[in-house]
């Protein structure tokens, strides 16, 4: 089954989500406070956590698309496997019509 990824209010409860928000929280302070840059805190504070989060999500997408990449596979590995089993569905229904005109021919 694919893996369902958190969404931004479940990663703030983990604790490495936890974690992220109270250093970016601190990183905006000291950049207004202490440095007086805006631009540094935001930079720092806000955009790497979401940067991050962004690409978790990204990365899990691309695990959804590759795990339904690999079950389509399997799919058609296991149609093709019975197709080359039991012969073509052309081959299916000469045998057919071959064995109902033998059983025609033994009625009369």
């Amino acid at each position: 089954m694919a893996h369902d990824p958190l969404s931004p209010s479940e990663a703030l409860r983990t604790p490495v989500g936890a974690g992220v928000a109270v250093l970016s929280v601190l990183t905006v302070a000291y950049s207004l406070v202490i440095v007086a840059q805006l631009l540094l805190g935001l930079m720092i504070g806000v955009a790497l956590p979401v940067g991050l989060y962004l690409s978790y999500r990204l990365f899990a997408a691309l695990d959804a698309l590759a795990d339904a990449a690999q079950r389509i596979a399997a799919v058609r590995e296991r149609e093709a496997d019975e197709a080359s089993r039991f012969g073509s569905a052309t081959d299916r229904d000469s045998q057919l019509s071959r064995s109902s005109g033998r059983v025609a021919e033994r009625e009369r």
